[in-house]
C-alpha cells in the first residue's frame, strides 16, 4: 500500500498531476490503482485519461475510478468515463441509489458500493462520517486487491466481470451497476 499525493489540501489538482500520479504507480508495480477524484471531462481530457490508463494496465494494475457526487451521467466525467476504469457508483444502506451518485448506465465497467454515512478517518487521530463515490471508491479498491492477491494477473475486465456476477441488484441496479458481495467475489476465485 503506497499513496501517491495528486490532489492539494484543499481537494484541487490539474489533469497533468493525475495523470502523472497513475503513471507513477504503475512504474511503482501497484496492483490496484484508486482514484477518489474527478470533474466535468471533455473529448480531450477522457483521450488523455484513456491513455493513462492502457499504461497502468499494461503494466499489470487495475484502475478504479469514483463515479462522481453531481447526479449526473458519469460518461460525462473524467477519469470515470476513461476506457479501462471500473466506475464506482454510491448506494446507501437500503441498497438506494445515493441522491448525489453519479449513474453509470453509460460506462463499460460501472459497479456499486457502499457511498452514504462512511466512518473515515480525520486528523488529530479521530473519525467522522461522510457521504460521497470518493467513500465508495475504496471499498472496490480494496476488494479487487484481494482479488488480486489470489490471482495475480487478474485483469480489470475479469474483476469487473466477477463483481457483476456476484454482485447483488440495487434499488435501480441500471443506473448504478451491480453492489458488491465481497465474500462471493472472492469465492469465484477459489
Amino acid at each position: 500500500i503506497t499513496s501517491i499525493k495528486v490532489l492539494n489540501s484543499y481537494g484541487m489538482g490539474t489533469q497533468k498531476g493525475i495523470i502523472n500520479g497513475i503513471i507513477e504507480a504503475a512504474d511503482k508495480g501497484a496492483d490496484v490503482i484508486s482514484l477518489s477524484l474527478g470533474g466535468p471531462s471533455n473529448d480531450r481530457r477522457q483521450r488523455a485519461y484513456s491513455e493513462a490508463v492502457a499504461y497502468a494496465k499494461k503494466a499489470g494494475a487495475i484502475v478504479i475510478a469514483a463515479a462522481g457526487n453531481s447526479s449526473m451521467n458519469a460518461k460525462d466525467y473524467s477519469p470515470a468515463n476513461a476506457d479501462g476504469i471500473i466506475t464506482v457508483s454510491a448506494v446507501d444502506h437500503e441498497l438506494q441509489q445515493a441522491t448525489f451518485t453519479n449513474t453509470v448506465q453509460d460506462v463499460k465497467m460501472g459497479i456499486a458500493a457502499p457511498g452514504v454515512g462512511i466512518y473515515s478517518t480525520v486528523p488529530n487521530n479521530a473519525y467522522d462520517t461522510y457521504n460521497g463515490t470518493s467513500m465508495a471508491t475504496p471499498y472496490v479498491a480494496g476488494l479487487v486487491g484481494l482479488m488480486k492477491s489470489l490471482q495475480p494477473d487478474l485483469t480489470a475486465e475479469e474483476a469487473h466481470r466477477i463483481l457483476q456476477k456476484t454482485g447483488t441488484k440495487t434499488s435501480d441496479t441500471r443506473l448504478t451497476g451491480r453492489f458488491i458481495q465481497p465474500a462471493k467475489a472472492v469465492n469465484a476465485l477459489r
